[in-house]
Parts: C-alpha cells; structure tokens; sequence
C-alpha cells in the first residue's frame, strides 16, 4: 500500500487483509476536518487566481497538493477567510449545494465556470457541512439537522464485520477485495459456510439441467463519506470462472440523510438473509424464460440499462464465441451480461465505476426479456 501521495484525486489502494483496511479508514477519520458554514458564504474561484494568497498546509506535501490541484479540478473554495484546494470528488457536492447541473458547466473556461456556480451559491438556503482531507476539500454537503448524517467509515466496516463473524459462520474476507480511493471504500466476504442461502437456487439448476457454477454466496459492502455512495450491501454469487461475481439484484442501501446511523445500518445486515431468498427467486425466474434470438436480446438489454456499446460488442462476441447463436434461456444471458463488469476493469475501470456497473447490470432483472427477443436486424 503506497500512501505517499494520499492527496492526490488518482489516489487508491486495496487491502490485502481486514485489519489493514481498519487501521486505514482510523487513520483518514483522523485526517478529515468537518466544518458547518452557510452555503451562501462559500465561494469557487480559480486557484491559479489564489495560490500565492493561500496560507500554506501544515502538511509538508502542500506543492504537491496545489499542482495535483491544478493538473484536475484547477479550482478552490474560500471559506469565510480560508482557502481550500478542491479534489474532484467534491464537484458533484457542490453543484447541488448551488442547485445547478448541466452538461455545459464543463466547456466554461475556470473563471467563467467558477462565476456561475457563485450565482447561486449566494442565494442558496442553509448551511453546508464541509469535509477537508489530505489538504483538499472532498465533499460540501447539505448541513442542515435532516441532510446529511457523518457515518464513520471504519464503525461501518467493524460493525459488518461482527455480524458476518456471529451470524454467518465461516464468512472470510476476499483478499485484495478491499479497496480505497477518495470517493469510496468497497470490500467482499464470501459466505462460503452458509451454502444453504442457494439452496434453492441450486435445485431450481439441477431441475432445469443447467450447470451449477456457483462456488458460494458473498457480500460486497459500499460506503462513501463524499456522497459517492451509502452504506449498502450488495449480495452477490462468487462463480468458479476466475472468482468472477454475479450481482444478485438491488443493493439494501442506508442513505445518508435523515439521522441515518449504525442502528439503521445493523437493520439492514438483518436483511441479509431475505434479500438472498428474494434475489435466488428472481434469478430462478430467468431460467423459465426462453430466448431464441440470443445475441439481439443480449444487445438491447445491455443497451436499455445503459451500458456502453463498446462493452456490449465484447460481452457479445464471447457469448457467441462460447454459445453459438442457439436458443437459450435469460439466466443464460444475464451471466453473461456480468462478464460486462470483468471486460471494464480489463481497460482501467476500478472503484466507484465498476460497482455502478454492477448496479446498472441488476437493472436486466426487472426487464421484460421477451420484449428484446426480436430476430432480424436491429439499430442500436
């Protein structure tokens, strides 16, 4: 784990067991700073504009800090008198804290861009809760009493840990799965001991005539402290192709917001077990469901979730290469649309990108199949 240049916005590491993890999430707790203004105080200028004007960090890396900067977002926020970089994860944070999006922000030039985004800053509602970390602004959130809750990131981890460790006996940490950057931390357990979580699924294979390529159920647990993501626990198939990963449908997320604490975060790993038998019922589903234009339903339903057509080509070239063109079935498919999340981390994809992915994968098991089993030529 290189920790060398923490501040930087590329900035990542994975952890090859779960103390390493913990020992680094306490380590960032201690790190940040959490300051509450109100929005309209807040200001984006250039920092080209203000870097000779800023009080150098007590941090020895702070020409480093400010060129990082400079090569990413280019921009700062003043605080009420303070002057702070700003990381490229705390974009999002505040242009809602302005109340402003658009595709168009991106081609103003710095001073023009930062001008807008001020307009409605000074005349925005309430106050916001800004998160400084490693020398730069991560996240301006709403800081009002009902937006958004601080979850401790290591609480998160621990808490999930005991309860796998108590309620799913022989639970172990996916090495190397635990992964850090500064939008997001992500790590998976297998659930290797509780076999009987497939229990149904498995029988609904043999009675299908379908291999079984399961090795076990798993976990994958998300949680963000710059509004990347809430605390959510993605329940998963661990396959014997390479340790690759089957989502098994929506998340059990716990927002940020409205109080959220650990108290709501442990309800929600209570619903673990349920929401395994619901996804094994949906996936079973897919099996009674016969498809007989492979490779077009294959096409429109990743193009209707919204993946990119370069990923759709590669997903479809290797079903075909494995499968042929014959009738299957869409459980066939929908394994086959996971292997979408493998060719993205094959170009680079990591972190919050792969895991949006998967989010965007599970959104086949609510589709109509049939509707995109069409033969003939199609546009897309």
């Amino acid at each position: 784990m290189n920790e060398t240049r923490i501040y930087a916005d590329a900035f990542e590491t994975t952890f090859a067991n779960p103390k390493e993890m913990l020992d680094f999430l306490a380590e960032r707790a201690k790190a940040a700073t959490w300051i509450r203004k109100p929005t309209r105080s807040l200001r984006l200028v250039p920092i080209s504009q203000e870097a000779e004007h800023m009080e150098a960090s007590s941090t020895a890396d702070w020409e480093e800090i400010l060129k990082d900067t400079e090569k990413n977002t280019q921009l700062a926020l003043k605080v009420r008198g303070e002057t702070y970089p700003v990381r490229d994860c705390a974009i999002k944070t505040i242009l809602d804290r302005a109340g402003i999006s658009g595709a168009g922000l991106r081609k103003l030039e710095k001073s023009n861009y930062a001008r807008v985004v001020n307009y409605c800053l000074k005349v925005a509602k309430g106050d916001a809760l800004i998160k400084i970390a490693d020398g730069k602004v991560s996240a301006v959130h709403g800081g009002d009493s009902h937006d958004y809750s601080i979850l401790d990131m290591r609480a998160v981890f621990e808490t999930t840990m005991q309860y796998l460790d108590t309620n799913f006996k022989g639970s172990t940490y996916m090495e190397g799965s635990g992964a850090f950057d500064h939008s997001i931390v992500s790590a998976m357990w297998e659930l290797g001991g509780n076999q009987e979580l497939l229990d149904t699924y498995r029988t609904a294979l043999a009675d299908h005539g379908m291999t079984d390529k399961v090795i076990a159920p798993a976990v994958r647990l998300t949680t963000s402290d710059v509004a990347a993501s809430g605390a959510n626990l993605y329940p998963m198939l661990l396959c014997d192709s390479g340790n690759r990963t089957i989502s098994l449908g929506s998340p059990i997320k716990l927002a940020h917001t409205g109080g959220a604490d650990l108290v709501q975060f442990m309800n929600n790993l209570r619903m673990l077990c349920s929401r395994y038998q619901d996804a094994v019922a949906d996936m079973t589903k897919l099996m009674d469901i016969e498809i007989r234009n492979p490779l077009n339903c294959l096409k429109l339903v990743m193009k209707r979730i919204g993946v990119r057509k370069k990923l759709i080509n590669e997903v479809a070239e290797m079903f075909e290469s494995q499968n042929g063109t014959d009738p299957c079935t869409a459980h066939d498919l929908y394994f086959a649309i996971n292997e979408a999340c493998f060719f993205a981390a094959c170009e680079g994809m990591q972190g919050h990108g792969i895991i949006s992915l998967e989010e965007q994968v599970t959104r086949a098991l609510a589709l109509n199949w049939k509707e995109y089993d069409v033969s003939g030529a199609i546009k897309w």
